[in-house]
């Protein structure tokens, strides 16, 4: 008898909380039912693409002349003025299409037409300044800042037969049709930049103002540090 009266205690106790349930889910505003998928809807919408960390930005875009964008990601956008770079974005230009990017160390970097540049590593601190980028295609006018003077040989660019490395110098990389020139333009700073092959690791020549080099296994391999005029 007395297990009896516990049973319908336990029941009418489960019926009036959900007749209560129901009643004020009949009697709730709307705006309130949908409050919590909302939020999860916005939220969703608002999240970086990748869902992830997002790097700090690395680099800013100073002059542009479509057409020129980004990969970021595995998606593309277009670049326009003032648009930050950061860690393994891509940046392409296309027919005419031309990009000037300051990095946060004021080494500046101008990207001709059909041309693509990948950001990989760039940190400007006491202890462990890095730059370090990759050019696929095309041509770039880089123009080193502050990683280079802290770090003798810090400015790292790699292209698909070597890497070229310099402290303080403003150089052209170009890549075209399998052949790729490194010229030194400034030589008033006497800067020092060091040509490899990527696939040996050997040091290839390096170049003046008033010569070129095409970066493949068959140069002479020695450095050429140049004096200011």
């Amino acid at each position: 008898m007395l297990a009896k009266q516990r049973i319908r205690s336990v029941l009418a106790i489960f019926l009036s909380l959900l007749i209560f349930s129901v009643f004020c889910s009949i009697n709730a505003p709307r705006d309130s039912l949908l409050s919590l998928p909302s939020l999860f809807s916005s939220a969703a919408e608002s999240a970086p693409f990748d869902g992830g960390y997002v790097s700090p930005v690395l680099a800013t875009v100073e002059k542009i002349k479509p057409s020129v964008w980004i990969e970021r990601g595995g998606k593309r956008f277009e670049l326009g003025k003032g648009s930050g770079i950061r860690a393994f974005d891509s940046i392409m230009t296309g027919d005419g299409g031309t990009v000037t990017i300051k990095f946060i160390d004021d080494t500046v970097i101008d990207l001709a037409p059909y041309s693509e540049l990948s950001i990989l590593d760039v940190a400007h601190a006491p202890k462990a300044s890095r730059f370090s980028v990759s050019l696929a295609r095309g041509g770039a006018l880089v123009n080193t800042g502050g990683i280079g003077l802290r770090n003798a040989g810090g400015v790292n660019i790699s292209t698909p037969k070597g890497i070229v490395m310099a402290n303080d110098a403003v150089l052209w990389i170009g890549v075209r049709n399998g052949e790729e020139i490194v010229r030194i333009e400034d030589m008033t700073r006497g800067p020092k930049v060091s040509v490899y092959n990527s696939e040996t690791s050997n040091l290839l020549v390096t170049t003046s103002s008033r010569y070129g080099i095409v970066t493949d296994a068959e140069n002479v391999t020695h450095t050429v540090e140049l004096a200011p005029r």
